[in-house]
């Protein structure tokens, strides 16, 4: 799994404090109070490029229908270089899939409906489509967040802790595409909107004292999705091996 710590991401860092740009200007008063909002938003790309062990908690679903959503778990470690995520359906039992680096996925089959010998077991043809891990692809998240820098009219809230860091939260509109967007916009936008990508978008963004996107939220006319960043640098977990995994046993 390579890394998400990219030299064009530092540049980009560097780039913005050469600049003379500072998100915030003055040591004597809260960071929050007279930080900048246009640098904020323009450093959110490169912040979360630069994100390494962390657990992100993604949920969607209908705007009216908090029970109809759907919750996403991605835990992410480089050592062992390894995503564990887990989904939550209304409808479903959770499903919790381990992707090793290099090898293939690790079913966590803990209602014994694969009749292997062992709770993991080993296989991506038995993950559903689309697989947790096609829901949202991590690779592409920076770009992702980075759609956040074309928000219009952000004006910032009160101060808020989310979790157990303080944050700024900035409140604004991501424009509609325009008639003649191209195919790469919409498939950047569509796991904000889902299947429309046409209309507008009210989003809000909870930005922390080194600039990082610690929650986002995005609604549309029909449904809505959140995005929230917790154990940034101290997420691990086992990824189980050897006797613990097994093959699923074929009819």
């Amino acid at each position: 799994m390579e890394s998400p710590r990219s030299a064009l991401a530092l540049a980009g860092a560097l780039s913005l404090l050469l600049s003379g740009c500072t998100l915030f200007p003055s040591a004597d008063r809260p960071w929050y109070e007279e930080a900048d909002t246009e640098a904020l938003l323009d450093a959110l790309a490169d912040a979360t490029a630069l994100a390494d062990d962390y657990t992100l908690d993604v949920g969607f679903g209908p705007r009216s229908e908090e029970d109809a959503r759907t919750l996403l778990t991605y835990e992410v470690s480089s050592s062992p270089a390894a995503v564990r995520a887990t989904l939550r359906t209304p409808e479903g039992p959770e499903l919790v899939v381990v992707h090793p680096e290099g090898g293939q996925a690790l079913l966590h089959d803990s209602q014994d409906l694969l009749g292997a010998p062992t709770e993991w077991v080993r296989g991506d043809a038995l993950l559903p489509s689309p697989s947790p891990a096609e829901v949202l692809d991590l690779g592409s998240l920076a770009d992702l967040v980075g759609l956040l820098s074309g928000m219009e009219g952000a004006e910032p809230g009160p101060a808020e802790d989310v979790g157990n860091t303080g944050t700024l939260p900035l409140h604004g509109v991501l424009p509609a595409l325009a008639d003649g967007a191209g195919p790469g916009e919409r498939a950047a936008l569509a796991p904000l909107l889902g299947d429309d990508v046409s209309g507008h978008l009210d989003v809000s963004v909870w930005v922390d004292a080194e600039g990082f996107p610690v929650r986002m939220e995005s609604s549309g006319p029909v449904s809505s999705l959140w995005l929230e960043f917790s154990e940034r640098g101290g997420t691990s977990f086992h990824v189980p091996n050897g006797d613990e995994v097994s093959e699923p046993v074929r009819d």
